[in-house]
């Protein structure tokens, strides 16, 4: 037991990444769409709905910018997004 009194799970996965997120594709020549994962796997995540499977090291997290755009942005558009 800890502080919070909840019991500490073991646990196998590695990932950042936890059901729910909402993630994009690091690579600027895979699509450019959100995608949300869905359950996390050793080194990878299975991504909407159980349909896509993707490496944990080729996606990060969606920037708030990009869940407004509804999409990944270009590195141009994420350096405007971050201007106050």
């Amino acid at each position: 037991m800890n502080k919070s009194n909840l019991t500490q799970q073991p646990s196998n996965d590695k990932s950042d990444f936890l059901a729910g997120d909402v993630v994009v594709f690091t690579d600027p020549k895979k699509p450019d769409h959100l995608m949300t994962v869905h359950k996390v796997q050793g080194d990878g995540v299975l991504l909407n709905g159980n349909r896509s499977f993707a490496l944990a090291h080729l996606i990060r997290a969606a920037t708030v910018a990009e869940v407004l755009a509804k999409r990944r942005l270009t590195a141009a558009e994420q350096a405007l997004a971050e201007v106050p």
